[in-house]
């Protein structure tokens, strides 16, 4: 009734209209029985916030809404505007139907939410279409896949979308995901209409089916580093084979004001979201051989995200200590730039906690959740005996204070390479890069106070939880401990007392996170089939 009241707000209602509506079904006395006691319940509550909004007379009830930043009302508002801007906040305000998940079974309002759901979906797919036309006649080609990724998840029939999506990638250098577009496009279609599709749209793909061919597909993935075979290793000066690293282009996307550092390597047809590790800086990671063998064993098989979080590396500073939420949002701001609407998050260290948070929130924007050296719980305590204790972690900021600036001390985060001077000279380096030392020390200590233990049965997505057995940060208990509490998860624990993922046997890690993503990539596939017939 509230919902109705407000999307009617100023405008009164008679109680038997309301009745009729609600409690269609109850017979005309027990309706208005029922009406009465809501109308009560109501006029308490609000009477508590101290609010005359609620305004009833023995024949009509009204909903006052003229200061509320009421939902529906700013997006309709937004959606009529003429600037860009105001369509992306419109779409940012609409998070999919009208009451979802809300049914009464009562055929009036059923009927009456029928009506004002599809009138507001219609605002949001007008919306997405300006934009489409928009970010494709300025040549904001991410932007462009980003927003006709997201209005074909709701008009998957729209062809001319698909082209618009396809020639993106394409002019993006993505010609294998403009060629798969072209095959989704085709599929359903043929699925849902039993239509092949337009001439237009088979004339783009046999176009791009022959740049392919003609020419090398240009790809984001920096090409400096040669990438081994699977199973390769460090050599005996301990970096890996490769010529200079080259770092990828940088782009920023604004979350909740915040600028947010991103990359995007690769062009496998599988999205990989990688969050790190207490700090972080993007161009900097492409400084160490193993650093950017690993990111190009991940880009190999995957179209590869990186960001920075808020506060570190090449993202906003000084912008106070983050919440689990806010780093959650900022990584769906960064899908949503790169047109992504499901990837494998892949977590390590202290990034795993925001992905299982992410997993547990965002299940639909999933497809995996890959965790490795990360926890549970940040501190000791009776119920979680394997965190370092306040005191411990008391000596690890005063070391951190102690050496900062320094060749780093490798002895916790790689004791593999404790001897290799290059490295800890690049580690360091990396870190000072990546933030300050005040807000490093903070950072370090917020990532003690995290607890996402209670999220853990929340989570349902695949799930791969990898864990070296001599990790002197995080400890094979915790490990298990996640595998154990997030449903059907896989636990791999592999030997080694490296903490960081290029650190000894890096390759068998990614063998690892390769095996599982694909699997769960093609499961994920087979299961759509199966449900779509």
């Amino acid at each position: 009734m509230m919902a109705y009241l407000a999307l009617q707000a100023g405008q009164a209602q008679s109680r038997e209209k309301l009745a009729a509506l609600l409690w269609s079904l109850n017979g005309e006395t027990q309706a208005r029985m029922s009406l009465r006691q809501a109308v009560s319940a109501i006029r308490k509550s609000m009477h508590k916030c101290g609010s005359g909004r609620f305004l009833t007379d023995g024949a009509s009830v009204a909903l006052r809404l003229d200061d509320i930043n009421f939902d529906v009302a700013r997006f309709e508002t937004l959606a009529t505007g003429s600037s860009p801007e105001h369509l992306e906040q419109a779409l940012a305000v609409y998070r999919g139907d009208l009451l979802d998940g809300l049914g009464l079974k009562e055929e009036p309002f059923e009927d009456w939410l029928r009506v004002e759901r599809e009138r507001l979906r219609t605002m949001a797919v007008t919306a997405l279409e300006r934009l489409v036309a928009h970010y494709s006649a300025s040549n904001n080609l991410s932007s462009c896949a980003r927003t006709a990724a997201r209005l074909l998840a709701m008009e998957p029939l729209r062809e001319d979308i698909h082209r618009a999506l396809m020639r993106a990638y394409a002019a993006q250098g993505r010609i294998n995901l403009a060629l798969k577009q072209y095959g989704l496009c085709r599929d359903v279609l043929q699925r849902d209409l039993a239509l092949p599709p337009e001439q237009e749209t088979r004339e783009l793909y046999e176009t791009l089916r022959a740049r392919r061919m003609s020419s090398s597909p240009h790809s984001t993935r920096p090409a400096a580093v040669s990438e081994p075979a699977a199973g390769s290793g460090a050599n005996a000066s301990g970096s890996l084979s490769g010529g200079e690293p080259m770092a990828p282009p940088t782009h920023y996307v604004k979350s909740a004001g915040i600028n947010i550092a991103y990359q995007v390597t690769g062009d496998g047809p599988i999205d990989v979201v990688y969050v790190p590790g207490w700090v972080s800086n993007l161009d900097m990671a492409w400084d160490s051989p193993r650093f950017a063998h690993v990111l190009n064993r991940l880009g190999a098989f995957s179209r590869l995200i990186r960001l920075d979080k808020r506060g570190t590396g090449l993202s906003d500073r000084n912008v106070g200590l983050p919440t689990l939420e806010e780093r959650m949002e900022d990584v769906r701001a960064v899908l949503d730039a790169v047109g992504s609407s499901r990837a494998v998050l892949f977590g390590s260290s202290e990034g795993g906690p925001m992905c299982m948070l992410f997993a547990a929130t965002y299940p639909e924007r999933t497809a995996a959740l890959v965790l490795t050296g990360t926890y549970a719980k940040g501190t000791w305590s009776k119920d979680y005996p394997w965190a370092r204790t306040v005191a411990q972690v008391d000596d690890d900021v005063a070391a951190v204070e102690r050496q900062w600036g320094k060749p780093a001390d490798m002895s916790n985060a790689a004791p593999s390479l404790t001897e290799n001077m290059v490295e800890r000279e690049w580690f360091a380096a990396y870190l000072r890069n990546s933030a300050s030392p005040a807000d490093a020390i903070a950072l370090w200590r917020w990532g003690t106070e995290v607890d996402v233990r209670d999220i853990l049965p929340a989570i349902r997505v695949p799930t791969l939880v990898v864990q070296r057995t001599g990790d002197r940060w995080v400890r094979p208990e915790e490990g298990r401990y996640l595998a154990m509490h997030i449903q059907g998860a896989r636990y791999v624990e592999l030997a080694g007392r490296d903490h960081v993922i290029w650190g000894e046997d890096c390759d068998r890690l990614i063998d690892e996170i390769r095996s599982f993503v694909t699997c769960a990539e093609s499961t994920s596939r087979k299961t759509v089939s199966a449900l779509t017939g």
